[in-house]
């Protein structure tokens, strides 16, 4: 049982030291990226918004896409059909923008992912002389200098893609809400690490010769994810992916509990299918913890059997990882609020339940992610899609 204690310990110092580095890394990126001016010369862009059904504050969300403070563009509402609820809002917000704006009505899918097929029919709706393309969610919620951020860093050798990120805030009673939060955070930390940074389809801006070049609509063409296989494409090039935090968006994080589940089965199989070499190093991660609540359970069920003090000292040093969990969880709220300065209201999470969800958190999200090495098979807004590879999608119904 002091083995099993040895080892635990040993964990959690490697816990520490890997996380110690990662932030460090993260810390550095941000307080760089916020210290960057945009540039005045900005291009004229396109800005694609493929929308279903009505997210939490859409008017006020397209509102605010509408009228960013960008010296040139377009944006291009897509939906599939005329009797979508976005569509008639769609249309009114449309004639009243105070920039050029059109709604599109791509059809339903048959071989590819809906938003998709929005995205490549509003593709061919684009003027010609744009020089970026900008895709962006309905639920994003933008500052003013939205659109500015994002693509200022194109302007700069070797960036192929720049990108935001989704920021989840839940309630502190929604217990698969925090645990999703808590995850995603995680995966967040990925974005300042050049080899692992990913485009996030909420909003994500790549100059229109690097899209062509990349070959991102073939890519695209019978896919059923927009932002991993378009960075897949793009860093074949040899080109990177540039996190911008001013773009980082905080979203509401509640949502019942099936539907948590089904959205991180959905994000773990687009991530298997379209970056294997990210989903690898979440199985990897996965299976050490794994490894570490086995051995929990070994020392639980030890004590609680025999009552040796053996099993308890063991018990302690796997929960030694705990308090450095927590430890990192502040230091990383710190920088995330500095990020969300402008989105400070949404700021209204409990501290505490976090906290106290990281042992369940520990406990359930490896079983979660190696879940996925068992189907191909997702839900997205009602339909079921068959990933049989990047280029090949079926769609269920």
């Amino acid at each position: 049982m002091l083995v099993i204690a040895v080892f635990l310990v040993s964990v959690t110092v490697l816990v520490a030291f890997v996380q110690s580095l990662a932030f460090a890394r993260l810390v550095r990126y941000v307080e760089a990226e916020l210290a960057r001016q945009p540039g005045q010369q900005l291009p004229k862009a396109s800005v694609i918004l493929p929308c279903k059904g009505l997210d939490p504050a859409f008017r006020e969300n397209v509102e605010k896409l509408l009228n960013q403070d960008y010296p040139d563009f377009e944006v291009i509402f897509a939906v599939a059909q005329e009797s979508d609820p976005a569509y008639a809002h769609l249309v009114e917000l449309a004639s009243q923008s105070p920039k050029p704006a059109k709604v599109i009505v791509a059809g339903v899918a048959a071989q590819r992912a809906q938003k998709i097929n929005n995205q490549l029919h509003a593709l061919e709706q684009i003027r010609s002389d744009s020089d970026v393309l900008v895709f962006v969610d309905s639920d994003v919620i933008a500052r003013p200098d939205f659109l500015s951020r994002l693509v200022e860093p194109l302007t700069e050798d070797g960036v192929g893609v720049t990108t935001g990120y989704r920021f989840y805030i839940a309630s502190p009673t929604n217990c698969a809400a925090i645990l999703r939060s808590l995850w995603n955070r995680v995966t967040a930390w990925e974005m300042a690490n050049p080899k692992f940074a990913f485009a996030w389809g909420g909003a994500m801006a790549i100059r229109k010769s690097v899209f062509t070049e990349a070959g991102v609509r073939d890519a695209w063409d019978k896919a059923a994810d927009d932002d991993l296989s378009l960075t897949t494409s793009v860093k074949k090039l040899g080109l990177s992916v540039r996190f911008v935090p001013q773009c980082l968006v905080a979203s509401d994080g509640d949502a019942p509990f099936g539907e948590i589940m089904e959205w991180t089965n959905r994000q773990l199989i687009l991530t298997k299918v379209y970056y294997p070499e990210l989903w690898k190093r979440a199985i990897a991660r996965a299976s050490f913890m794994l490894v570490w609540l086995v051995l929990m359970l070994i020392a639980t069920g030890s004590w609680l059997v025999t009552q040796e003090p053996a099993g308890l000292i063991a018990i302690a040093a796997g929960f030694t990882i705990v308090p450095v969990e927590v430890f990192f969880l502040l230091k990383a709220r710190k920088l995330w609020q500095k990020i969300l300065l402008d989105h400070s209201d949404h700021l209204t999470e409990s501290l505490l339940a976090s906290c106290m969800a990281i042992p369940l958190a520990h406990a359930v999200l490896p079983f979660m992610t190696l879940a996925s090495l068992l189907t191909n098979r997702i839900q997205w807004r009602g339909v079921t899609y068959e990933l049989k590879s990047p280029t090949e999608t079926l769609v269920i119904g």
